[in-house]
């Protein structure tokens, strides 16, 4: 027997389901039905079929009567808010109270029908009425104390419900929250380091510093378009991420030595914005920018049986005296982990002379 205003969301799918007073009518008619036809089923075999009908008859009467108490008593729990948690306690004495009000309500209507639809069979011996009435009015308080308890599990399990959904929307917020912040953080570090990279350039190549200066709109364009998203296709990643190699090829000129090597397939995969750049970025700083020779940086992109591995890779060696906080791998991995998960990394390490930043995404989060 359920709350009419009943409104739960299912936190697994996050799609809305509404409890009308359809399904709440229907929990009661279903009780109250199945009550009266544990009575009718009684009374079969036994007696003319006249009285086998009356019988029913008054079974249904009843429990039409019980519905009508049961939504009433219903009504009155939620006008005081006695099992909604707006009291420290339970008030038990009145709840008490009102479910002895109702079985001897009910009691009466039993003993209505009696009379009006099987001439008082049950009430013939006198003697027996007190004890038939207490017997009654017993067994209706517990029918109601049952009633009750469901309902009150009813409302509970509604609560509770709602107090998950809640919570999950609140971690989300939270998430989303911490998800723009740390693409907040992405955009100043990227166009810090671009404008180092134009300023050194302009001591060199006026004209090539100009090129670059349309690469950096060009990239600050493609930042502006996908700032509001959460994730892009790989295949746009790449193309932007070229306007920044290109500037930075500007710059370094042979020093650079670039390959990229893609499982075709892969457009459609889904990453955070500028997940790539940033790894390229990090590559260059701490590879190109410190070697005197030429370096090489490799783009890599291979499919697995699950999962997609993105790996950028540069000549050198990890320094521990640096000097660099690596915000921008730092904050990869953190926005890995709010998007897709434990089961999204980023992670740096060295291996026979290259520093290798390896991604892996989940293989079934793909754009339209």
């Amino acid at each position: 027997m359920l709350d009419a205003d009943d409104v739960w969301h299912d936190s697994a799918a996050t799609s809305l389901t509404v409890r009308t007073p359809r399904d709440y009518w229907i929990a009661q008619c279903a009780g109250w039905g199945a009550l009266a036809a544990l009575g009718v089923y009684a009374s079969w075999g036994g007696g003319h079929a006249d009285q086998v009908l009356w019988f029913s008859v008054a079974k249904v009467f009843c429990a039409l009567t019980g519905l009508g108490l049961s939504h009433g008593w219903r009504n009155h729990l939620r006008r005081h808010g006695w099992i909604k948690g707006a009291q420290d306690r339970l008030p038990l004495a009145r709840i008490g109270a009102g479910l002895l009000l109702l079985s001897v309500l009910q009691t009466g209507a039993v003993l209505l029908a009696e009379l009006l639809f099987r001439n008082g069979a049950l009430l013939q011996d006198r003697a027996e009425l007190p004890a038939t009435v207490a017997i009654l009015t017993v067994i209706w308080c517990i029918v109601f104390a049952l009633w009750t308890l469901l309902y009150t599990l009813a409302l509970a399990r509604r609560h509770a419900t709602r107090l998950a959904f809640d919570k999950l929307q609140l971690e989300i917020h939270v998430k989303d929250a911490e998800l723009r912040a740390l693409q907040a953080q992405v955009n100043p570090h990227f166009f810090f380091n671009s404008m180092n990279s134009i300023r050194a350039l302009m001591f060199q190549d006026v004209q090539a510093a100009a090129r670059a200066m349309n690469q950096l709109a060009a990239m600050m364009r493609h930042n502006l378009q996908t700032g509001l998203s959460g994730t892009v296709r790989l295949d746009a990643e790449l193309a932007a991420l070229q306007a920044y190699l290109g500037m930075e090829k500007l710059r370094f000129e042979e020093r650079l030595q670039l390959s990229q090597d893609i499982d075709p397939g892969l457009e459609a995969v889904a990453l955070p914005p500028m997940l790539l750049q940033t790894l390229v970025e990090n590559a260059i700083k701490h590879g190109v920018e410190r070697s005197t020779g030429p370096c090489a940086v490799r783009i890599e992109a291979r499919r697995t049986d699950d999962t997609v591995l993105l790996r950028v890779a540069n000549q050198g060696k990890l320094a521990a005296d640096s000097g660099s906080t690596r915000v921008g791998l730092a904050n990869a991995g953190q926005r890995l982990h709010l998007l897709f998960g434990a089961g999204a990394t980023c992670r740096l390490a060295e291996h026979d002379g290259w520093v290798v930043a390896t991604v892996t995404l989940p293989r079934e989060k793909t754009c339209a």
